[in-house]
């Protein structure tokens, strides 16, 4: 008795084996036609909205078809299959009026009868189960409506994905103006750090400029900024940093720059002349103050002389862009030319402070010109960007 219950259980774990690869057949295919399914919807609406890239919805689809299968694959191989359930269904495939389904529920105890029936039972389900050929009552071949069906929507997929998208230039262009506007999040940090460091910019000048930076770098880096909000933001700070702008610091430069010139052909004044030229003007003006001290071998009275003449051409080349600083030069070189050398050190030092706030001067609207150009420049990348 026992060992025709193991046969009867041995023959329906193989009979239900074979039936899963059947319905492996079966699901796989028909969850293969669900994701595909799926990614021709996409790309139906990707034509009506810009949604995805063409690359992007063959990507999605081929993982969208391959989650299909899977899910398919699970519902015939994961599902439970009790002995009762599949007796119940070879019964009805193979035939076998009830013999499998009244076999279990004797074994089970489910049905009770005396042990020669039981026997007799079992005995002649076991001959009529081995009559029945699982490979012909239960062959193994895919689905033919869900080959077919797939066929038909990858056709329509390569069809969808050939002809012209109108919104995939729609896309191209989202996707430009946004590598514009992450290009400009990271030319605004390199600008904060250089602003941060950056000479000739009073405290609360630097906190302006950088606070105008911070607030256009936090409204791009949001992610959700459009193009159009990055460029108001961008212009926001535009119109923030303009208001530090001084239009004369160029002609105070163009000052200094002549003045360096004049001063370049004397030994005494070449090292001032050098710092002017190299835009050091901290340096230029420390240079410049070493004759108000009393350290190192006094100067001849011919090299005072020549002192004075230097620092009265440099006077009369700064009169118009920089006539603080011109006076203090011209003052300096009147107390040289008298031999009131107290007097004179006094005035030049006065002069080499000026010379360093012309600097600072000219140094922060470099500064913010040059902020300014790269605000502008990724103001203008952005708008192209999202515009071609």
């Amino acid at each position: 008795m026992n060992s025709k219950l193991k046969a009867l259980n041995s023959q329906l774990n193989r009979w239900g084996l074979r039936l899963r690869l059947v319905e492996s057949l079966i699901w796989a295919p028909w969850g293969a036609v669900a994701g595909l399914g799926a990614g021709l919807l996409l790309a139906i609406g990707a034509r009506i909205t810009p949604l995805l890239t063409a690359r992007t919805l063959i990507v999605l689809t081929c993982m969208l078809t391959l989650v299909g299968v899977a899910v398919g694959l699970a519902v015939a191989w994961l599902r439970p299959r009790p002995y009762t359930r599949l007796a119940r269904a070879f019964d009805r495939r193979f035939g076998l009026a009830e013999r499998l389904t009244t076999a279990v529920e004797i074994g089970t105890g489910q049905l009770l009868t005396t042990p020669a029936m039981a026997a007799a039972q079992l005995t002649d389900t076991l001959a009529a189960a081995g009559r029945a050929d699982a490979r012909v009552m239960l062959p193994l071949r895919a689905s033919r409506r869900a080959l077919f069906v797939f066929g038909v929507l990858t056709a329509a997929l390569a069809l969808s994905l050939w002809l012209p998208n109108p919104q995939q230039d729609v896309l191209l262009r989202q996707a430009a103006a946004r590598a514009a506007i992450e290009e400009q999040v990271e030319e605004l940090e390199t600008a904060r750090e250089k602003i941060a460091q950056a000479e000739g910019l009073t405290e609360a000048e630097r906190e302006m400029l950088l606070r105008a930076l911070e607030e256009a770098m936090a409204a791009l880096e949001e992610g959700r900024a459009t193009p159009v909000e990055a460029v108001a933001a961008l212009s926001e700070a535009e119109q923030t940093l303009a208001k530090l702008q001084d239009p004369a610091a160029a002609t105070v430069q163009a000052g200094l720059d002549r003045a360096a010139e004049g001063m370049a052909d004397s030994e005494l004044t070449r090292d001032v002349a050098e710092a002017l030229a190299q835009g050091s003007y901290l340096a230029a003006a420390e240079a410049l103050a070493a004759y108000a001290g009393t350290e190192g071998e006094p100067l001849t009275r011919e090299e005072e002389l020549e002192l004075a003449r230097e620092l009265a051409e440099a006077a009369e080349t700064l009169a118009e862009s920089a006539p603080d600083l011109a006076e203090q030069l011209a003052q300096a070189a009147e107390a040289i030319e008298r031999g009131d050398m107290v007097q004179a050190r006094k005035e030049i030092q006065e002069a080499a402070q000026q010379m360093a706030a012309s600097g600072q001067r000219v140094q922060r609207q470099e500064t913010v010109e040059g902020t300014l150009a790269e605000l502008q420049e990724g103001r203008e990348q952005i708008a192209q960007a999202s515009a071609t």
